[in-house]
């Protein structure tokens, strides 16, 4: 029997080795969430007016953090979430093109690693 390269393998293999199948489900339902929700138009905005879509993704972050994902796997989840959406979701008129995706991946990193006394003073 043959083994698969890393280029073969599902990315599920790498997106969630550290969670359960129901977590890793779970998680990249948040995400579409996030990703489908209004507040996406908000990316390349005004930094006035991503509070709402920084908290969404802080919550995706705490969530992957109690699960056991790691930050890479996270972010390879985030863009496999993110390049499955409609295109009119993910590609809307942007200044930067892909000024959006970089936000949240940038964002997603920032709160990941955020001090956990953060994570505690943002729940509600």
């Amino acid at each position: 029997m043959e083994s698969k390269s890393a280029d073969e393998a599902p990315r599920d293999a790498f997106a969630g080795e550290g969670t359960s199948g129901s977590e890793n489900r779970r998680l990249r339902a948040s995400l579409q969430t996030v990703f489908r929700d209004a507040r996406l138009q908000y990316a390349d905005g005004p930094p006035l007016e991503r509070p709402a879509l920084r908290a969404a993704l802080r919550q995706v972050c705490m969530d992957a953090r109690r699960a056991g994902l790691r930050a890479e796997e996270l972010l390879v989840m985030i863009k496999d979430v993110w390049s499955g959406l409609p295109a009119g979701i993910s590609r809307l008129p942007s200044v930067h093109g892909d000024e959006r995706l970089n936000y949240v991946i940038s964002t997603c990193v920032d709160e990941y690693y955020a001090p956990v006394s953060r994570d505690l003073e943002s729940s509600p």
